[in-house]
């Protein structure tokens, strides 16, 4: 009875690994994100029918035109500095509060400024020009309400270093009515303009590589020299005998060879070391529902201006069929175990 026991809790055990095994890859805890909110550095509007006066001052901004009349134009820039390079935006949102008591449901268009400017010094004859692509548009309200557009792509093209950040355009459509939200010269901070942003900074592995080149370099330098000194030494005598005078000449000849040899060697060292850094970022983004659980995990794009945005959901239902299939089968393959070691006792 006890070997039938445990051969039904192996079996158990055993399955129950092999479903584990087939789910764990699809499911990724949710990575962390980071959401912050910006005030703009600038903001200023600008009027054609007063077209060298500045309104950098003003509590308020203001969109609309009167075709042929009069046109305003709106130029708001935040410091997105705070943003890691790397970052992947999951979200951004340009956010405005209205400040005109009569509904206008003005479209109002977000486009992207191409060339630098100041708030303070920003009029209608120097103002930049802007791209004509639209980001987004909104439709204003009641004062009081909040004006949003979703900003996500032109936020992270800024962030990658694909764009200038000169901030942004925002343009009235053709009316004789003209709209106003408030600017960050405000008195109340809740009414300012503002960016909310939400990040995600992937894991970054960096990988050192140091490689170090020992170059030696000996130099031998070897000088002889050679003294010959040669000494002749003559010595004559004299000798008389029976009045026969004998002369004796002896010379002696002495030769000294002295021969000195320097030698003189250096040698020099040379390192070269080299450090490369590589930096590996992987973060995905894909959502699953596994029994009313949702896992998230983010991925790293590099968005193409206008046509990819950072912020995206992948549909996982034709991999989650096959699973649910293939769980089906195990339990029905434990079910017959089960039974088969019912039948044996």
């Amino acid at each position: 009875m006890k070997l039938k026991l445990m051969k039904t809790l192996f079996y158990m055990v055993l399955l129950t690994s092999l479903v584990i095994g087939l789910i764990s890859p699809l499911i990724t805890v949710k990575a962390s994100s980071m959401t912050i909110t910006l005030t703009p550095t600038d903001d200023a509007y600008t009027l054609s029918s007063s077209s060298n006066s500045n309104y950098g001052g003003e509590s308020e901004l203001r969109f609309g035109c009167n075709s042929g009349v009069w046109s305003y134009r709106t130029y708001i820039r935040f410091d997105l500095s705070s943003i890691p390079e790397n970052a992947v935006i999951i979200s951004a949102k340009l956010k405005l509060v209205d400040n005109r008591d009569d509904p206008s449901n003005l479209n109002i268009e977000v486009h992207r400024v191409i060339g630098d400017w100041d708030e303070s010094s920003i009029t209608w004859n120097n103002q930049p020009d802007y791209d004509s692509v639209v980001i987004s548009s909104a439709t204003s309200g009641y004062a009081g309400d909040v004006i949003e557009w979703d900003v996500t792509d032109l936020v992270q093209a800024w962030v990658n270093g694909t764009y200038n950040n000169y901030g942004f355009a925002l343009i009235g459509g053709e009316t004789n009515y003209y709209e106003k939200a408030y600017s960050k010269e405000a008195s109340d901070p809740n009414n300012r303009p503002k960016l909310v942003v939400e990040y995600v900074e992937p894991n970054t592995v960096t990988t050192t590589v140091t490689q170090t080149i020992t170059e030696t370099q000996t130099i031998t330098e070897t000088q002889t020299i050679t003294e010959t000194t040669t000494q002749m030494i003559t010595e004559t005598q004299t000798t008389t005998v029976a009045n026969t005078t004998i002369t004796e000449t002896m010379t002696e000849t002495i030769t000294q060879t002295i021969t000195e040899t320097q030698t003189q060697t250096q040698t020099i060292n040379q390192t070269v070391t080299t450090t490369q850094t590589i930096n590996n970022t992987v973060t995905e983004t894909v959502t699953i529902t596994v029994a009313n659980t949702t896992y998230t995990v983010y991925e790293t794009i590099t968005p193409n201006y206008g046509n990819q945005t950072a912020n995206y959901y992948v549909d996982l239902t034709n991999q989650l069929i096959p699973l649910i299939m293939v769980i089906g089968v195990i339990c029905s393959l434990l079910g017959l175990l089960l039974s088969a070691t019912s039948g044996k006792r």
